[in-house]
């Protein structure tokens, strides 16, 4: 009797250890995926900045300062999106009725961009590419250690939606113990780690 519960429990030991191996390889394969959609659109944003002299605004205003898309809807050609570019109409509201079908004709873009559960935001902090007023501070060359996109576990937000990270959330989501992964000007991406209070960027791959 007690060497068939030894034998169950070693059973049930083997499973939880085969578990966490099969757990941590499915989240390290979407590191590296999320780490590849990072550089993907990085490279976008550089394109961009070769035609525009400059990265995009965060997010686009109408003229009366209204939000319309974030900066995604602005590198949509740069990223090989140019159906659904040429069908959208970045001077509306990103969910206006006139361009539901332009999302509707995104969709596998729209998944890709957050695949495995994890979205990509322009960053609002100290270590920002951007200013305040979601601005950029220089070219990308300028500025090659300044924070560009963060990649983490954020709900409920479409691509094209006028958005940012800021520093408290990114601090709540890194308290939370959930994982993120960023991209600086340079290209060069890592880790995003909670020291202290202290939020900081860890450089683990070059590009």
């Amino acid at each position: 009797m007690r060497s068939r519960a030894l034998v169950a429990i070693s059973f049930i030991l083997l499973l939880i250890g085969a578990f966490v191996i099969v757990r941590d390889a499915q989240r390290t394969a979407a590191g590296m995926r999320v780490q590849g959609r990072l550089r993907q659109l990085h490279l976008a944003l550089l394109n961009y900045q070769a035609v525009n002299g400059v990265i995009p605004d965060r997010n686009l205003h109408d003229s009366n300062g209204r939000l319309l898309c974030s900066w995604v809807g602005m590198i949509l050609p740069f990223i090989e999106q140019h159906e659904i570019a040429d069908s959208i109409d970045i001077s509306e509201s990103w969910d206006s009725p006139s361009n539901k079908e332009s999302l509707e004709r995104g969709k596998r873009f729209w998944d890709w961009y957050s695949a495995d559960g994890y979205f990509i935001s322009a960053y609002d902090g100290a270590d920002s590419m951007w200013d305040s007023n979601g601005k950029p501070l220089g070219t990308l060359e300028e500025l090659p250690t300044k924070v560009l996109l963060v990649a983490t576990t954020i709900d409920g937000i479409h691509p094209l939606e006028p958005f940012c990270l800021t520093e408290d959330h990114l601090r709540k989501i890194l308290t939370a113990g959930t994982r993120a992964w960023y991209v600086d000007a340079d290209r060069f991406h890592g880790t995003v780690r909670l020291e202290g209070n202290s939020i900081v960027f860890v450089r683990n791959f070059e590009p």
